[in-house]
């Protein structure tokens, strides 16, 4: 998971840049996209599976990972879509998309250092979302989602809560901030220790650390 994930989209003028864009959805969908169709004809033979790493962020929309957000919408809305198309065609493939939650990792604990707004139901780890994605492979459900009751809850926080980006603002201000907290979250992000965060988990996924 990026870090820009947690960068407000009109705060940031690279988040705006098309060439920036570009890359993302290259990244994040294209190249998944790319995947099945290449892999597709020798699944088909063998009767395999396929398994694309999605988000609960692809179904709920979250200001401070606009990108993030829309590139795992695209990807539910094409998966999804193959997965019926399959069905229709009757192939010998089956398909899982992985929702996955918030995955708690020494990064993120860094980042949420000063607060962490987020209840331990909502947090998973590393290990028990390995463990569920290889079941994936045996038991092919056409949805993993992990952790799976913050999965249901946030499903339900967006569809019935008439409130929702209200209270999903306030949930995720950093401590101590008035208002929205917004003014706060880009100071936040324009500090020393943050920047460099940023850096080093933007080169470990490939990107350059912006």
């Amino acid at each position: 998971m990026l870090l820009w994930f947690q960068v407000p989209f009109l705060a940031m003028p690279y988040l705006q840049n098309p060439d920036f864009i570009e890359k993302m959805f290259r990244v994040n969908l294209f190249s998944h996209i790319e995947l099945a169709v290449h892999a597709l004809p020798h699944l088909e033979k063998s009767k395999g599976h396929m398994f694309f790493t999605s988000s609960i962020a692809g179904e709920l929309p979250m200001y401070r990972s606009s990108l993030y957000c829309t590139t795992k919408h695209g990807m539910n809305g094409f998966f999804y879509s193959l997965q019926q198309e399959l069905l229709a065609r009757e192939s010998s493939v089956s398909l899982t998309i992985g929702a996955l939650g918030l995955i708690w990792t020494k990064e993120m604990a860094q980042i949420y250092a000063d607060r962490n707004p987020f209840p331990e139901w909502a947090k998973g780890s590393l290990e028990d979302c390995s463990r569920g994605m290889m079941e994936a492979y045996i038991t092919r459900p056409q949805t993993m989602t992990y952790p799976k009751l913050a999965g249901i809850l946030y499903r339900a926080y967006w569809y019935f809560k008439p409130n929702f980006h209200e209270g999903l603002i306030q949930k995720l201000k950093p401590k101590g901030s008035e208002g929205t907290g917004y003014k706060e979250v880009i100071e936040q992000l324009q500090s020393s220790s943050t920047a460099e965060l940023r850096k080093k988990m933007g080169y470990q996924q490939g990107y350059e650390g912006h």
